[in-house]
C-alpha cells in the first residue's frame, strides 16, 4: 500500500465533514465552560444565598403545621427555587457550549457518527486505541491537570496558613466569606491554566485531522478521475463537441455574404445582417484542412470566394464565430462586401 502523504484535498475534507469528521478540541470546549461557570459563580452567588436565605422563614413557619398540602406546597417552592437557582448556571453552560463548538465546526448534523462500526469490536483495534498516540495524549493531559490542580491549591493553603488559625475567632458567615473568597481565587486560577492545555489540545487534534486525512498518489489519481472525469471520456466528449460545433459552422456557411481566404491556409465567411448585428460577424472560420472544407462548401453554396491574405489572417486570429470585426478591420470588409453586393447586383442584372 502507497505512502499516504499528500495533505487532503478540499473534496476529501468535505466528505469526511458529511460523515461527522471534524477536528475539535474538547479541552478547548472544557475550558470555556469551566471559566464561564467560574464568572457566573462569582456574580451569582450572593443572590443564590439571598435566594435560599428566604426558604428558612418560610420552612420554620411550618414546623407547627405539617399538612399535605403545605408540604406540597414547600415541595414546589423548593423546585421552583431550585430552578430559579441553577438556571442561569446550566443556561450560560449550554450557551457556551454551543458556542465552542460552532466557533470549531461550525452547523453540522450528520448520522454518521452514530452508526455502527464493526471495526470497533475487533481486538486489534481496541489495543491501538488503548496504547496508541491518543490515549498517551490523553493521559498526559489528565496528569497535567492533576498537577495544576494539586500545586494551586498546595499554594493556596500555603500562602494562607498563617490565616486558617485566626478563623476560629470569626463567625461563621465571615469565615464562609473568607473560604468563598479562597475557593473562587482558586477556580479562578484553574479555569485559566486550562486554557494553555486547551491551545495545546486544539494543536494537536488540528494536527490529528490532518494527519488522519492524508492521502496516498493513488487516492489523488483517483479522486482526480472522479472529480474531472476519466481523460479517455473526456477526450471522446470534446471530440464530439469539436464535431457538434463543425457541423453547426458548416451549417451557418450556407447564410454567409463572402469567404475570405489565404489563399489555402485560411477561410474566413463574413455575413452582414443589420438585424443580427451592427457590424459584420464572423459565421465559420478554419485552418488547412477546415478552410479547404470552408472552400468546397462555399462552392456548392455558391458564394463569394475572395482571396485577402492580410485579411483572412486578422480575421482569423481577432475574431472568433459569433463576434463582430473590430473597428480596424471595419474599412478593409467594407471594401469586400462592396465589391460582393457590386458582384451579385451584376449577376440578378
Amino acid at each position: 500500500m502507497s505512502e499516504k502523504k499528500h495533505a487532503a484535498t478540499p473534496r476529501r475534507k468535505e466528505e469526511a465533514r458529511k460523515k461527522g469528521q471534524v477536528f475539535k478540541s474538547q479541552e478547548a470546549i472544557s475550558a470555556f465552560m469551566l471559566l464561564g461557570l467560574v464568572a457566573v459563580l462569582k456574580y451569582w452567588l450572593p443572590n443564590m444565598l439571598q435566594r435560599m436565605e428566604q426558604l428558612f422563614p418560610y420552612v420554620l413557619s411550618l414546623s407547627s403545621d405539617w399538612t399535605e398540602r403545605s408540604v406540597a406546597s414547600l415541595m414546589m417552592n423548593i423546585l421552583w427555587l431550585g430552578i430559579q437557582i441553577m438556571a442561569p448556571i446550566f443556561g450560560v453552560g449550554v450557551l457556551i457550549a454551543l458556542a465552542a463548538n460552532y466557533i470549531q465546526v461550525g452547523v453540522l448534523f450528520t448520522g454518521e457518527s452514530m452508526k455502527p462500526q464493526i471495526s470497533r469490536l475487533s481486538l486489534m483495534s481496541g489495543a491501538k486505541r488503548m496504547f496508541g498516540v491518543k490515549a498517551w495524549v490523553e493521559l498526559a493531559k489528565s496528569l497535567t491537570k492533576v498537577i495544576l490542580i494539586g500545586y494551586f491549591l498546595y499554594a493556596s493553603v500555603r500562602d494562607r496558613l498563617q490565616i486558617f488559625p485566626a478563623l476560629q475567632q470569626l463567625d461563621v458567615g465571615q469565615g464562609a466569606i473568607f473560604l468563598g473568597q479562597a475557593l473562587m481565587e482558586l477556580a479562578w486560577k484553574i479555569s485559566i491554566s486550562f486554557f494553555g492545555i486547551a491551545a495545546l489540545d486544539y494543536l494537536y487534534q488540528r494536527w490529528d485531522y490532518e494527519k488522519n486525512l492524508r492521502m496516498s498518489h493513488e487516492e489523488l489519481k483517483q479522486e482526480f478521475k472522479q472529480t474531472e472525469g476519466n481523460p479517455e471520456l473526456k477526450s471522446e466528449i470534446k471530440k464530439r463537441q469539436r464535431a457538434m460545433a463543425m457541423s453547426r459552422m458548416m451549417q451557418d456557411l450556407k447564410n454567409a455574404d463572402v469567404v475570405v481566404v489565404n489563399p489555402t491556409h485560411f477561410a474566413v465567411a463574413l455575413r452582414y445582417d443589420q438585424n443580427v448585428q451592427k457590424a459584420p460577424y464572423v459565421v465559420a472560420k478554419g485552418q488547412d484542412q477546415v478552410a479547404l472544407r470552408i472552400r468546397e462548401l462555399a462552392k456548392e453554396y455558391d458564394l463569394v470566394i475572395m482571396e485577402n491574405k492580410p485579411l483572412a489572417r486578422a480575421l482569423y486570429a481577432q475574431v472568433e464565430i459569433g463576434q463582430g470585426i473590430p473597428a480596424d478591420l471595419y474599412k478593409a470588409v467594407a471594401e469586400v462586401l462592396a465589391f460582393v453586393y457590386r458582384l451579385k447586383k451584376k449577376k440578378r442584372a
